[in-house]
């Protein structure tokens, strides 16, 4: 089963149907209530359209048992079509990525952007770009025929790497786990996610997930005072602080509380954590000098 989705596609188009893949999802507002589809739905051959918005549409897709072979988002409407966030950020690469297979292709347009919006693709894959006379490569002009394509779409072959864990001892009562990976990869495991996301246009969309918690929105120690009262074991976090986690280890080495037991720090850039990983690395008591 080869499946491809075209995050904020458009109308849909006769043409993907040629298309070798089982199916093509097409995420988009645009099929909302559209021809009274029921529950904004509608499918013709292997294309199913669905009429919701981008971030919503993953949890759709997870209970659908979708695994993506080919992702696709080139213009999402930033600029005069309603659209709020940018697709190929961090916030929403990561949210989607359980979706995503170990290798699959991925195709965008990073000039799309303007520099306006953090566009990273520092994601815990490999990065190849699938040039034209490569038999794996999808033409972009198949999916947006907009001339500012030209030269900047590109498609890329994506391979996960292996999930790197740092793990160090804080003290006698806990553990720190470092683990290049998105957060959303593990999160039935973790009792509560402490997330920092800005707000890039998603608005208060991960606030309303079970067991998420925004950091923005709430300090560390009503964070450890929440996991001692409802007895968290193991809590998660996404990067936070700008960078800066010296008052952040402190307070965690120095904890006396039984929970959490253990911490977990997941991230998606590669340098991500370095103040930590710099210093402690993967020594046993590696803050006893650095704190």
């Amino acid at each position: 089963m080869r499946t491809l989705v075209y995050f904020a596609s458009g109308p849909n188009r006769e043409e993907y149907q040629d298309l070798d893949f089982d199916k093509i999802y097409l995420i988009d507002n645009c099929f909302r209530n559209r021809n009274r589809n029921q529950n904004n739905l509608l499918s013709k051959g292997k294309i199913i359209c669905i009429g919701m918005d981008c971030l919503q549409s993953i949890e759709f897709l997870k209970n659908e048992n979708v695994e993506i072979d080919c992702f696709v988002s080139l213009n999402e409407g930033l600029y005069e079509g309603g659209g709020s966030y940018a697709i190929n950020s961090d916030m929403f690469l990561g949210y989607a990525i359980p979706l995503f297979k170990e290798q699959y292709i991925h195709i965008m347009n990073k000039n799309y952007y303007h520099n306006m919006y953090h566009v990273s693709m520092d994601l815990p894959y490999s990065v190849e770009e699938i040039k034209e006379d490569d038999y794996r490569y999808l033409s972009p002009f198949i999916f947006s025929k907009d001339n500012y394509h030209k030269e900047h779409a590109k498609v890329f072959q994506m391979r996960k790497l292996s999930i790197l864990k740092t793990e160090i001892n804080i003290n006698s009562h806990r553990k720190l786990k470092i683990i290049h990976d998105s957060i959303w990869n593990h999160y039935q495991e973790l009792e509560a996610l402490i997330i920092s996301f800005s707000d890039q246009g998603q608005r208060d969309f991960f606030d309303i997930i079970p067991k998420v918690m925004n950091r923005n929105k709430i300090n560390i120690d009503e964070i450890f005072e929440f996991c001692e009262k409802n007895k968290i074991n193991r809590l998660g976090f996404t990067p936070f602080s700008h960078g800066n986690y010296i008052g952040f280890l402190k307070k965690l080495k120095g904890l006396k509380n039984e929970y959490p037991k253990e911490v977990f720090m997941y991230h998606l850039n590669k340098n991500d954590y370095r103040e930590i990983k710099e210093y402690a690395g993967n020594r046993v008591g590696g803050f006893a000098t650095f704190l």
